[in-house]
């Protein structure tokens, strides 16, 4: 299943990695660090990071689209297409239909859906009411994501 994931995020051009990187929490960052990664993260709370974005690419994304973080991903990419969110008032599940939704069977979206409720509620929360990126930034990866469908998961 992963060389098939990898084909398919390839020849979408791995969209959900160009809607801005991740925002982590401080233990996800202090891991990819760890690893040796640059460190690529602007700090918005005391426990809460987000990626810094050029034109809205994840700066860890290869120019192949692969992840140059792919292992030690933080779980918001490790859920991606399933995606929290807050609905008026309510954590709702998203699903975006990329490419990859159509190919992944309903065990492992139910999985990614129960992961995704592990995501702390701030670094939902706070997207992108709490940040440090550009104005011009933050346009560049809603357009981005404005062209995703959704289906709401139950």
């Amino acid at each position: 299943m992963i060389e098939q994931t990898l084909k398919i995020c390839q020849y979408c051009k791995a969209k959900c990695c160009n809607l801005g990187g991740a925002d982590v929490t401080g233990a996800e960052r202090e891991t990819i660090i760890k690893a040796g990664y640059p460190d690529h993260f602007l700090k918005i709370g005391s426990n809460h990071y987000e990626m810094l974005s050029k034109n809205g690419r994840c700066p860890y994304l290869k120019k192949d689209n692969t992840c140059s973080i792919h292992r030690l991903r933080p779980l918001p990419c490790r859920c991606f297409p399933v995606h929290p969110e807050f609905i008026e008032g309510k954590k709702k599940y998203l699903l975006a239909l990329c490419p990859l939704a159509n190919k992944l069977p309903d065990e492992i979206i139910r999985n990614m859906k129960k992961n995704s409720a592990k995501i702390k509620n701030y670094i939902i929360k706070d997207r992108f009411l709490d940040t440090n990126l550009s104005k011009s930034e933050i346009n560049i990866i809603l357009r981005k994501m404005n062209k995703f469908k959704i289906k709401v998961l139950d």
